[in-house]
């Protein structure tokens, strides 16, 4: 996680490092933390399908379903299939 940090302080505009170290707190378990850092990622790039996904990953695992739809439908809507 420590590289992302890095990243993020070397470019705090790279939605794409917010998006993989939300993945990094969502491995171990800190979802909300998870969906701070998708929600940067978000910020800086609307269009980020992959951000989108994983937040409504997130809120699922932390039984917000509502939220959790709505981005899995705006991910696929941009563009992002489900694996």
């Amino acid at each position: 996680m420590l590289n992302y940090d890095e990243a993020i302080l070397l470019n705090p505009q790279d939605a794409r490092a917010y998006n993989s170290r939300g993945l990094s707190y969502a491995n171990l378990g800190l979802y909300e933390r998870a969906i701070q850092d998708y929600n940067g990622a978000i910020q800086l790039n609307p269009q980020h399908a992959n951000a989108y996904y994983n937040r409504g990953i997130a809120y699922e695992a932390i039984g917000k379903s509502y939220e959790a739809e709505r981005d899995l439908v705006k991910a696929k809507d941009l563009g992002r299939e489900n694996p």
